[in-house]
């Protein structure tokens, strides 16, 4: 650890005009050992010395500016009494600030919210409680025929064979359609598996459930959400809105992971299946 005295003489350096490299040669060439280079680039930033060198220096908390601070703790207010997850805080900010255009980007990643909320929390601004694990997002119920919620799974039969499924869950009714096949989705395959849904249900829905599958999102940037080709233009034929959930959100797609969970428990495990003609 630096004493107050060496911190000063890495000031006094930098007030000569000495470059860093420069204030590791002037030790040198006094026969002394110099300070590491990241120390002495610590020092060399700061503008004032510690009173007392060895504390912890308090660094800028970027989240404590508006309107960034406000919408932090409507966040945290919303989840009173809740283990949030600071990662969903996260996601949050980044749908309200940047989606909207109105940031290029966040004052900070998330481990500088992390510092912040936990300033928060040691400071008495704000209160959590153990018993809970994430932010949620309250999905409300739907009208019949409003959404369906889609998800995939798989029922491995061995090393080199597997049955690929694909469920789409009415929400209102909990009605039920799935499809197979004996090789891993495409987004043309989930397009055509949709559009048969349609056919057997007679009429579409208005908008569907899914998550950030590969299938259906190429990618997603703060809160920007840019769809496969094949599965853009099928939503715009068949005129369908998207809501595309964060991960491990079970208020939102809990209803089509337990079906997921149905066909692989219940549906495989009673039969005997060698091969897709068996299913």
């Amino acid at each position: 650890m630096l004493t107050k005295t060496t911190m000063q003489e890495i000031q006094n350096l930098k007030l000569q005009g000495l470059t860093q490299a420069q204030i590791i040669a002037h030790y040198k060439n006094l026969g002394l050992k110099p300070p590491s280079r990241p120390t002495i680039a610590k020092y060399y930033a700061m503008d004032v010395i510690p009173e007392n060198p060895g504390e912890k220096l308090a660094k800028d908390k970027a989240f404590d500016v508006e309107p960034f601070r406000s919408a932090i703790l409507r966040i945290l207010e919303l989840n009173e009494g809740k283990d949030y997850c600071m990662s969903s805080v996260y996601d949050v900010l980044a749908e309200q600030f940047i989606e909207n255009g109105n940031y290029d980007k966040l004052p900070g990643n998330e481990q500088t919210l992390r510092n912040y909320i936990h300033h928060l929390e040691e400071t008495g601004q704000i209160t959590r409680d153990p018993n809970r694990k994430r932010v949620y997002n309250h999905v409300f119920d739907t009208p019949p025929g409003d959404q369906m919620l889609i998800d995939f799974g798989v029922y491995t039969l061995s090393k080199n064979q597997a049955i690929h499924f694909i469920c789409l869950l009415l929400r209102y009714s909990r009605f039920l359609l799935v499809y197979a096949q004996d090789h891993k989705y495409s987004a043309e395959d989930a397009c055509a598996a949709i559009y048969m849904a349609f056919c057997r249900l007679g009429g579409r829905v208005r908008q569907l459930v899914i998550d950030q599958d590969a299938v259906f999102i190429s990618s997603e940037t703060y809160g920007e959400v840019i769809k496969t080709r094949v599965f853009e233009d099928f939503c715009t034929e068949q005129n369908l809105r998207l809501f595309v959930c964060r991960k491990a959100d079970p208020e939102s797609k809990g209803p089509i992971e337990n079906s997921v969970g149905f066909v692989k428990k219940n549906f495989f495990s009673a039969r005997k299946i060698t091969c897709i003609d068996d299913v």
